[in-house]
């Protein structure tokens, strides 16, 4: 067991200083406020993790096996956000706010939907409307198809986004000067074609089924002059597992760069649980936000940022190829308190 002291003026600030330190598992052991010989206030954390039941260090692992590790991590952070706090245990961070405003910003967070422990590490931020959870950040490496040739992969539950986004990706860089094809694994289902070829169309740019493994190998080669391929899929289901497995066998034979799971915003983390298990299972390692512009909680993207999984492109609203981008500090402030003040109007 490793025990360490974690100080720091406010308790919020020394609890934020035990996550990094240790990880979501820590265990606190005390916590007590003293006077330095300067007559400031501090606060010092003891806590604890527990390595006994960790395997042994390994030769080091695959970047997709880090970031499989990551999800895995993701959903067990998740796990603790579902199973919720009790009304003290939420009165008990509220206290440790050392302003009537850090207060109210606290619950302003927590009305918006960001777990307790989480709003007690930006609600002072929030409160003087500076960048907030740009520390909780773990982002995704842009992508530059532009220096090399990128085969990206969006998969996710149905109805997340994942042809929109491909499509605002698509012609993001096709107004660059970048040449895009679309490739589809979506067969299937009535229609499953219709909205990307819609795209395809506008922006000029190939659209090809993949219906069998036997299909793979002709696209590559029709698509060779391409800087960027965007492969759109069928949406996960619990109904129609089956269906999604037998993609999975096409994704598997497919040169992918990149592999985004986009999340829509105002999925509730019960529901996420369920999609970072799949895409561990399924071996997609980055999630893309989507539907920015229609949660009525944007809180829970603190939450979902918070768990510490790579975050590459969102997206906020229909437009193309409008609205697409990186999150930020910034970007999240202004989110939130756009929502808060339309709450209290």
């Amino acid at each position: 067991m490793q025990i360490k002291v974690f100080s720091s003026p406010k308790l919020h600030e020394a609890l934020s200083l035990v996550r990094k330190g240790l990880g979501p598992e820590a265990v606190i052991l005390d916590r007590h406020r003293c006077i330095d010989e300067r007559g400031n206030t501090m606060w010092h954390v003891h806590a604890a993790r527990d390595y006994i039941n960790e395997p042994d260090p390994v030769p080091r692992v695959s970047k997709t096996e880090e970031l499989n590790d990551i999800l895995a991590s993701a959903t067990r952070r998740l796990e603790r956000v579902v199973g919720g706090f009790e009304r003290k245990e939420v009165d008990s961070l509220r206290k440790t706010l050392s302003s009537t405003q850090t207060q109210q910003a606290f619950d302003q967070l927590i009305e918006l939907g960001v777990a307790p422990n989480y709003a007690t590490d930006i609600a002072e931020d929030f409160a003087n409307k500076k960048p907030i959870a740009e520390a909780l950040m773990r982002k995704g490496a842009a992508l530059t198809p532009e220096t090399k040739q990128e085969v990206v992969l969006l998969t996710g539950p149905s109805g997340s986004g994942k042809t929109t986004l491909a499509a605002k990706i698509a012609a993001h860089f096709s107004l660059k000067g970048v040449s895009v094809a679309f490739m589809s694994t979506d067969t299937e289902r009535i229609g499953g074609l219709s909205v990307l070829q819609t795209y395809a169309d506008v922006l000029g740019v190939p659209l090809i089924p993949l219906r069998s493994r036997s299909d793979i190998t002709s696209a590559l080669i029709q698509t060779k002059a391409a800087r960027l391929l965007l492969v759109d899929t069928e949406g996960w289901t619990n109904r129609q597992l089956a269906s999604t497995k037998k993609q999975a066998e096409l994704w598997h034979h497919l040169p992918c760069s990149r592999r985004f799971t986009v999340i829509p915003a105002n999925m509730d983390e019960a529901d996420g649980i369920r999609a970072l298990s799949q895409a561990r299972e399924l071996g997609i390692t980055e999630l893309a936000l989507s539907k920015l512009d229609e949660t009525t909680r944007p809180g829970k993207l603190i939450n979902w940022i918070a768990t510490g999984a790579v975050i590459s492109y969102c997206s906020y609203g229909p437009e193309v190829p409008e609205q697409m981008g990186w999150l930020s500090g910034k970007a999240l402030t202004a989110l939130l308190a756009s929502h808060a003040e339309a709450k209290e109007t």
